[in-house]
């Protein structure tokens, strides 16, 4: 079976991606275990392992000590992670999303994440995402390549059955870990795997490949869909997270849905409900405001443009010591400027707006109309850091990502030879900007 893993076509993409390290995701399962027994025998390149302990079951300290034996006897580094899964939402995907942050943090560039899912994995992928209700158009299992931080992340074994995996396992006489939450039907995988897989594969032995050639042929569509409409999305596109309303409007709301849907294919953002979509345009389409949230997503209209957002988390913050400092959603910085910002001094103190607040610019103005003149977003002003000198407003902090400059009171801005703080507010709102 190795000798379908280790094929040309797999040896030249190690070559024509420049890989410097090849990591195996090893959890002690037959499937990762078979994955280093193969990989270790790849010449020139090194390689290593990364092993999660989710602690999870009364054993994961005795796979971790597995692991760590496994990597003695092949000779190479097994990097051992401890995690606390969160017990909120799906354990499953808590788990999943603790083993990947742990993935994203060890990796560099130049390495290769290697992952041992198998053709039944990739079928109980597509039938999870199926019963899910995904919004991806077809039957869409796992990628066998994709970015993961500054690296990549390849499953070379997603062609493979698992009874030839085992098969291997055996005639290599290899040992591993039979993970006891695998045999359990409370997750929706396992379920899937145990008790509607046997029935379909009793009445429709041929069901997998099928539905592996499915998965092929709605991908390639998938792929054509997306060469007709990523002309169109550059033409309407105001920035990454934001579509011109204008050009929109052109669109029929049919067609605008599967634009919108490519839009946030084409972010990597998880996809809405069809019917907020189809509610999204129509909304865009009839002209009225855009103010709509799908779990992790917002949508809100500006100057024009409707945005994609994160959602930002209440706002629970009195305020500070002028400083560089973090509070829900964003974080402020406060940077030395020689001849502009708010001049350099002592004591000043950040708050937020409570109402009705004044700041003296040629006469003294609410902060409401210097809000609105600055284009500063509605869901956005109650968190805009004010400065204060004692009782006195005297600047408004910038927020580069929105293009809003910073708001100095007469009588505290910097002299052209002095040193000015220019305070900015980054928020974690853009979809594509880490705070």
């Amino acid at each position: 079976m190795h000798e379908k893993v280790l094929t040309e076509t797999f040896l030249r993409y190690l070559e024509d991606q420049k890989i410097k390290r090849l990591v195996v995701g090893l959890s002690g399962g037959v499937d990762s275990v078979v994955l280093l027994d193969i990989v270790s025998q790849v010449k020139n390149v090194p390689v290593s392992a990364v092993h999660v302990n989710h602690h999870l079951h009364p054993r994961s300290d005795d796979y971790e000590k597995f692991c760590i034996a496994l990597g003695e006897k092949y000779q190479l580094e097994v990097r051992c992670h401890s995690v606390a899964v969160s017990a909120q939402g799906s354990l499953e995907a808590r788990a999943r999303e603790a083993r990947y942050n742990v993935f994203e943090q060890y990796l560099v560039e130049g390495d290769l994440l290697l992952l041992a899912h198998h053709a039944d994995d990739q079928v109980e992928t597509v039938l999870f995402r199926l019963f899910r209700g995904s919004r991806v158009p077809g039957l869409e299992g796992m990628p066998v390549t994709r970015a993961i931080g500054k690296a990549a992340l390849h499953r070379p074994l997603l062609e493979i059955p698992r009874t030839d995996i085992e098969k291997y396992a055996r005639e290599r006489k290899l040992s591993w870990c039979e993970d006891p939450t695998n045999a359990e039907v409370d997750a929706d995988r396992n379920y899937i795997r145990h008790n509607i897989m046997p029935v379909i594969d009793s009445r429709f032995p041929g069901a997998k490949k099928a539905l592996l050639a499915g998965m092929g042929r709605d991908q390639l569509a998938r792929s054509q869909r997306k060469e007709l409409l990523g002309g169109q999305l550059e033409q309407v596109r105001h920035s990454p997270d934001g579509l011109r309303l204008n050009l929109l409007r052109r669109v029929p709301q049919g067609e605008l849905v599967l634009l919108l849907t490519h839009w946030l294919d084409d972010l990597n953002l998880p996809q809405p409900s069809g019917r907020m979509l189809l509610e999204l345009a129509g909304n865009i389409v009839n002209q009225n405001r855009i103010d709509m949230a799908a779990g992790e997503l917002e949508f809100r209209d500006l100057d024009n443009v409707v945005y994609v957002l994160r959602p930002l988390p209440p706002m629970e913050f009195v305020g500070c010591s002028l400083g560089d400092f973090e509070f829900p959603g964003g974080c402020v910085s406060n940077n030395f400027i020689k001849g502009g910002g708010l001049r350099a001094s002592s004591g000043y103190r950040v708050a937020f707006r409570s109402g009705k607040e004044k700041i003296r610019m040629g006469k003294n103005r609410d902060i409401k109309n210097i809000f609105q003149e600055s284009r500063v977003p509605s869901w956005l002003r109650d968190r805009i850091p004010l400065i204060y000198a004692g009782n006195e407003l005297v600047a408004i902090a910038a927020v580069p990502d929105w293009q809003i400059s910073m708001k100095v009171a007469d009588g505290w801005l910097a002299g052209t030879e002095e040193e000015g703080f220019e305070v900015s507010l980054s928020l974690a709102d853009r979809v594509l900007t880490d705070c």
